[in-house]
């Protein structure tokens, strides 16, 4: 019994010899000295120590293991208006509410707890940097996980695009609005959805000088110093358009007559 008592006395006083060299933090410096007897009975070093340590770098959606992750690869790639999904979740404790940042044009995130996903359609070409955090509870409140980076590498379609010149901007999500034109979406691949004419194709790589298919026309040539007119490939005339009434009217110069025509 007193060689059992000898060997506590000289195991607690290793342990504040270590504790007075050891950088360990001032707080667990106290505790143990407060605690006193009952740590020469719980505790060893080999405990104390990691618990000590391990106490700053926990991070918390309430543990060390919680982070957002994803069954596919945080480096993605693809062409500009091509599809696109990413799905994410986290490992460990669920997250209730996610924060995504960087979201180029095109791509939205679902706001889905239970299926969290990126999707839409690729933008322009570039290097994107998206963010995700999760949070513990819902509207982003409570303690958070690690920022997650999604880095993707859009590559350009291949195809000129002829809507570069100054007086065409862009609206979002692929929406470009030409000062001659009007207002219409950009599929990246010459089919384009004008808020007037519906679907057109458009072939050239210059605003001055285009070729667009109009399902119900045929083959049209114009350009921004051209329009409103048209020339009609099939008949060899001239029209011009006016869009009155929501109705697309044209004049034949050759015909002489308007004629109205469907929305594509």
């Amino acid at each position: 019994m007193q060689l059992r008592n000898q060997r506590h006395r000289f195991t607690w006083l290793v342990l504040v010899l270590l504790l007075q060299r050891s950088p360990i933090i001032p707080w667990v410096k106290q505790a143990v000295g407060l605690l006193g007897p009952a740590v020469q009975q719980v505790w060893t070093w080999r405990i104390a120590l990691p618990m000590a340590t391990g106490a700053g770098t926990w991070h918390a959606l309430t543990g060390a293991t919680t982070f957002v992750t994803s069954n596919e690869s945080d480096r993605a790639s693809g062409k500009e208006g091509e599809s696109f999904s990413f799905g994410f979740f986290t490992s460990g404790h669920k997250a209730f509410s996610y924060d995504v940042k960087g979201l180029p044009a095109g791509l939205s995130y679902n706001a889905n707890i239970n299926g969290p996903l990126i999707s839409g359609t690729l933008p322009e070409a570039g290097s994107y940097e998206i963010i995700i955090t999760g949070y513990r509870f819902s509207e982003l409140t409570g303690n958070q996980t690690p920022p997650y980076s999604l880095f993707l590498e859009v590559e350009a379609s291949g195809q000129s695009s002829p809507w570069n010149d100054t007086n065409t901007e862009s609206l979002g999500n692929n929406w470009k609005r030409s000062s001659w034109f009007g207002d219409f979406y950009d599929h990246g691949d010459g089919w384009v959805y004008h808020l007037n004419h519906g679907w057109l194709y458009v072939a050239g790589t210059d605003e001055s000088a285009l070729w667009i298919y109009d399902g119900n026309l045929g083959w049209l040539y114009t350009g921004k110093a051209y329009h409103p007119f048209f020339f009609r490939h099939s008949s060899s005339s001239w029209l011009y358009y006016q869009h009155q009434d929501g109705s697309r009217r044209f004049w034949d110069y050759v015909a002489e007559e308007w004629s109205e025509q469907e929305k594509n």
